[in-house]
């Protein structure tokens, strides 16, 4: 394997963070895990995507995992969506597997899709 390649796969599982503070206008595409402590108005692409506590999103989320600590407003489209205890969502969930954790405040329209 080459140095292109190497990294190459590690950019592709690599991790990325919006901090706390930070706020991004218009659609964010990350390959590898995302992690949003700050805000975001628009559109979130990436391999897995995982909002914390004091992170918050309006607009679209895209990815195989979702995970949701803090607040979120638009659409999910995940495979696995995970609404943690602290979780404040609104608007449309679509998925393969859905947890809802107790404590959990959610105002959604929720529909499973098939496996591919």
């Amino acid at each position: 394997m080459d140095t292109k390649t190497s990294d190459a796969a590690q950019l592709a599982s690599g991790r990325s963070q919006l901090i706390v503070g930070s706020k991004l206008t218009g659609d964010l595409r990350v390959p590898g895990l995302i992690e949003l402590l700050g805000h975001v108005d628009g559109k979130v692409s990436a391999d897995a995507i995982t909002i914390e506590e004091s992170g918050s999103v309006d607009g679209e989320l895209l990815a195989a995992r979702v995970a949701i600590k803090g607040q979120f407003k638009g659409k999910i489209f995940g495979t696995s969506v995970s609404l943690h205890s602290s979780a404040k969502v609104s608007g449309e969930i679509s998925y393969e597997t859905l947890y809802i954790e107790s404590g959990a405040q959610v105002n959604s329209t929720c529909t499973v899709k098939k496996p591919a």
